[in-house]
Formats: C-alpha cells, structure tokens, sequence
C-alpha cells in the first residue's frame, strides 16, 4: 500500500482552522478585552492571529495585542523576524491567554 508523502495518514488529518464562526468571533470579543500580552497596555486590544510555526490562521488561537505591538513600526507585523526575536513565537502566548479567559470567565 503507497502513501502520498505530502498527505498524513488517514484518520490524522489536522482539524480545520476555525474562521468566522458564532463562537470564534465571540472568543475574539474576549481577547479584545484583555490588556496587551506584550506590554499591558489596558484593553481593548487587537485580536492577533497567530501564524507561526506553520500555524493556520484560526479565531480560536489569537492573542491580544496593542497597535504597536501588532501593526506599529516595532510591530508584529511591521517586522515579525524582529519581534519573535524580542518576545518569541506568536503561539507561545496562547496557553497564557487561555488562563487569562479562564479567570475572566471562570
């Protein structure tokens, strides 16, 4: 039996990224309610999609970011090599953001 290298086994595809959903947009509305993950600025943040790692955009893995720290010249997205190499990958801030909500809304 051949496999198609480019296509994981059967039964262990990755889940669809979330995009527009009820919920998804309403995890987002929560995430805009917490003060920036980078430098605490008061909210409402931007609800950031994290990208890297490969990561497929998802409303479900977003974390809040300020304007300078998501679209301001020392940005995410003004220069994301430099701003992994100051505060690390996008991703690597969802498990606090999670434990952020969960306090919020225990």
């Amino acid at each position: 039996m051949s496999r198609v290298p480019s296509k994981p086994p059967l039964g262990l595809k990755p889940d669809n990224p979330v995009r527009g959903t009820r919920g998804g947009l309403l995890h987002m509305r929560h995430v805009k309610l917490l003060p920036c993950i980078i430098c605490g600025a008061p909210p409402p943040s931007q609800a950031h999609h994290c990208t890297g790692g490969g990561m497929a955009r998802d409303d479900f893995k977003t974390i809040p970011l300020c304007y300078d720290d998501h679209q301001g010249p020392q940005g995410y997205h003004a220069n994301k090599r430099e701003w992994v190499a100051r505060h690390g990958p996008d991703y690597g801030f969802l498990p606090r953001v999670n434990e952020m909500l969960n306090r919020r809304n225990p």
